[in-house]
């Protein structure tokens, strides 16, 4: 890791300078962001301006009582993105041919501007319907493009460059407990321990998928070391969803390895067995002892889960077929932010499921759910794990909205994984094919098959 700190002096230096700025000339960020991304690309640095959109994200995800300076991230990362899918459309050719990620979502966005029609904020919903349409667009291809340029080099540095934040959270430890932690739970630079957790779950899978596809890309040592901070972290978060999901991959990738048949049974055993622990979980974790990890005073409660997925579910009903354009359950959550506190709950619904419902109807969410299911199914005939990704994915957004939000530091890192394994001239590159079958490319589904 040492040697991609010497490599990328020079993202490490505009990160330290952004970071410096966001403490003392705030309104700075707004034009330093966009023209570093021009900065990187004038110096044939593609990496970084990937690298530099994710720790912007993060960056921009911590909450004020952290670094309440650094909080002028949150809207100025927009103009990041913009930058660089100005870059994207502009130079279009340079990264053709084109990632298939998008194109299998696109029903999904021509749909979700529909909505729109129904949307009591039109300004906000239009803004946050093409910052997610324009990560589902860029950010595989630029991927997918670092690869042509660099090569395995490029995830090996990836891998490195995500565990790095994480050990971040170290340094704010060592400055002071009150910046790294949060109601007695772990959170490293992250803005709450849950997203930390969902970060560390999805880095796991991420260099799982890497790993797989090259297994010589990390010597047994560097594996240690990546997979001991990942596990490390989540432990550290306590977050039993992100716990549960990441073990439902780590059992279940093996199975789909080996037989998809297999994969399948084993995962209706587990749901069998899961509502048999269900029953007795109380006494198994007091049995455990592990009654303080896993916060067995609010476990009936979901930690106030349950209460927000029966307030959404009753909203639900006002926009149940069209839904109300994107933003509408972070609209309807923020009008009733004081009812919700009054009842024990904050944030947000806490379901993608039900935020996607808010936001574009039942119909949105099928062909949502469509295209996520087909892309993963159809990837699983070039990596086998990639219906244990599916169903852990499914898993963690029963208790996450991540995926409903464009500009997190999380929904990125998924588009990072589709990428992955969705390209066959990522999976299949000991053919040494760039385009295994170029016709195939106008059809994103055959392109899989």
């Amino acid at each position: 890791m040492l040697a991609f700190v010497r490599g990328h002096w020079q993202l490490v230096l505009v990160i330290l300078i952004w970071v410096a700025t966001g403490f003392y000339l705030q309104q700075a960020i707004y034009a330093l962001l966009p023209l570093s991304v021009f900065f990187f690309k004038s110096r044939d640095l593609w990496p970084e301006v990937l690298f530099g959109l994710l720790i912007v994200l993060v960056i921009s995800d911590m909450q004020k009582d952290m670094f309440y300076m650094l909080n002028v991230f949150k809207t100025a990362k927009n103009l990041y993105v913009i930058a660089v899918a100005a870059i994207f459309l502009l130079e279009t050719r340079r990264f053709a041919p084109l990632s298939n990620v998008f194109t299998v979502f696109i029903p999904f966005f021509l749909y979700s501007l529909f909505p729109l029609v129904f949307s009591t904020n039109l300004f906000m919903a239009l803004q946050k319907t093409i910052s997610y349409a324009l990560m589902f667009l860029v950010v595989p291809n630029f991927v997918l493009y670092c690869y042509r340029r660099q090569g395995w080099p490029f995830f090996r540095n990836l891998v490195f460059f995500m565990v790095l934040i994480l050990l971040f959270g170290f340094v704010l430890q060592w400055m002071s407990p009150k910046y790294s932690h949060v109601m007695g739970r772990f959170r490293g630079i992250f803005g709450n321990p849950n997203g930390m957790a969902i970060y560390c779950y999805l880095l796991l899978m991420l260099a799982a998928v890497v790993n797989a596809v090259n297994p010589k890309l990390f010597q047994w040592r560097e594996r240690v070391v990546i997979f001991g901070v990942i596990l490390y972290f989540l432990v550290m978060s306590g977050s039993r969803a992100s716990l549960a999901s990441s073990v439902i991959f780590i059992v279940f990738h093996r199975f789909f390895a080996y037989s998809a048949l297999m994969g399948f049974v084993g995962l209706v055993a587990m749901i069998l067995a899961v509502e048999v622990v269900s029953a007795n979980l109380e006494a198994v974790i007091i049995a455990l002892g592990l009654q303080a990890y896993f916060r067995l005073e609010t476990l009936e409660e979901g930690s106030g889960r349950y209460f927000a997925w029966d307030f959404a579910w009753g909203h639900i009903q006002k926009y149940f077929v069209f839904g109300g354009g994107f933003a509408n359950d972070e609209t309807i959550m923020r009008r009733y932010r004081l009812f919700l506190e009054r009842e024990g709950h904050q944030g947000g619904v806490h379901n993608t499921y039900l935020s996607m419902w808010l936001n574009t109807g039942l119909v949105g969410l099928i062909i949502f759910l469509r295209s996520l299911f087909l892309l993963f199914f159809k990837a699983s005939k070039l990596v086998p794990m990639s219906l244990a990704i599916m169903f852990s994915i499914f898993f963690s957004l029963m208790y996450e909205s991540w995926l409903i939000g464009s500009l997190n530091p999380y929904t990125i890192v998924l588009l990072m994984i589709m990428t992955v394994v969705t390209e066959p001239e990522i999976v299949q590159w000991r053919e040494g094919q760039s385009d295994p079958d170029p016709e195939a490319r106008l059809d994103p589904v055959a392109a899989l098959a």
